[in-house]
């Protein structure tokens, strides 16, 4: 009985996440985008660029000034760059809200931009390989999904061709 349970839960789970017009199932390319730094006097970043590398794209949701919710990601961004790994924090702004200011690159979103794929409110963290095909996306709290992102890139890393640091 519980393995009917959780068919029904997993199929109901995967028919409502294909239906959303907003997310890119792992497999597919990424559409290349090139965003102003939300940092002003930092460069942009254009995703065409990084081809060859791994790239974690760290989506914020309602975040003001949101060091303290991103400091864990950035100290595991940093762990991992010498695999060659590049983590950008992708922040849309919100009326007078401010961008997080940290050691990562924070890219300013264009809300009038449209994809198939881009997450308007929602957290997520992309995992993207140096092809430019997304291999994970794990979307919901940045907190609560801290641990399964820590796992999972370890993991995810070791299987990628390796660059080195840039």
């Amino acid at each position: 009985m519980g393995v009917i349970y959780r068919l029904l839960f997993l199929t109901l789970f995967t028919t409502r996440a294909l239906a959303g017009p907003s997310l890119l199932a792992p497999g597919q390319m990424v559409d290349d985008f090139s965003w102003p730094s939300a940092v002003q006097g930092q460069p942009g970043q254009r995703l065409a660029e990084q081809r060859g590398y791994p790239v974690m794209l760290i989506w914020t949701d309602d975040c003001h000034r949101c060091e303290e919710r991103l400091a864990r990601y950035q100290l595991l961004a940093q762990s991992y760059r010498h695999q060659g790994l590049v983590t950008w924090v992708i922040w849309t702004p919100q009326k007078n809200k401010q961008p997080p200011v940290i050691k990562l690159p924070v890219l300013e979103a264009d809300p009038h931009w449209k994809t198939g794929w881009q997450l308007e409110t929602t957290p997520a963290v992309m995992m993207i390989n140096g092809d430019g095909r997304l291999d994970h996306l794990l979307t919901g709290g940045l907190a609560d999904n801290y641990r399964a992102t820590e796992k999972l890139l370890s993991v995810w890393l070791s299987q990628q061709p390796g660059k080195g640091e840039r």
